[in-house]
């Protein structure tokens, strides 16, 4: 065999890895999966949102991850949303892996989280993009905001809006 077919099988895994990444990256506005209530990227601002700052059943689950809506009611007030939102959430950590015949006694400490629960939303709108303001229910201590997508516009400052710019 010579080294054009030695390399064949390379460079195949390399335009299919390629290919994959193309995939997950873009703007979430354009992908309808991640579409709540006619709104284009509100469930993926919702999820980052809620992964990064929810906690669940008494902060025995604390890295929670939204796996699926049940429900969802959708209202508009001038530039805010209001989500109610029923979902299944799983833990990243305590996702039931560690239960085997070696582990007995981590199997019992370590439990599974998962569920069914609800939370309000309340999502504001900032130029081209949304950002949660509000999420009821168990939170951690300090809140995470995701930076603004490099396709979204910022806000609007008063100093901008006015035409001067500050020293």
């Amino acid at each position: 065999m010579g080294p054009v077919a030695e390399r064949r099988p390379g460079m195949a895994l390399l335009l299919l890895a390629a290919l994959w990444l193309g995939a997950c990256s873009g703007d979430p506005r354009d992908n309808p999966a991640w579409t709540l209530g006619g709104e284009p990227g509100l469930l993926f601002v919702i999820k980052q949102y809620y992964e990064r700052n929810a906690m669940e059943e008494g902060g025995l689950c604390a890295s929670p991850l939204l796996e699926g809506v049940t429900r969802s009611r959708v209202t508009e007030e001038d530039d805010r949303l209001t989500v109610d939102l029923g979902y299944y959430y799983t833990d990243m950590v305590r996702d039931g892996d560690d239960c085997d015949r070696f582990r007995l006694l981590r199997c019992g400490v370590m439990r599974e989280c998962q569920g069914f629960a609800e939370r309000t939303f309340v999502v504001g709108r900032q130029g081209d993009w949304l950002r949660v303001q509000e999420m009821s229910g168990e939170r951690k201590g300090r809140v995470w905001q995701p930076k603004p997508p490099p396709w979204a516009s910022p806000p609007e400052t008063p100093s901008a809006a006015s035409g001067r710019s500050d020293p």
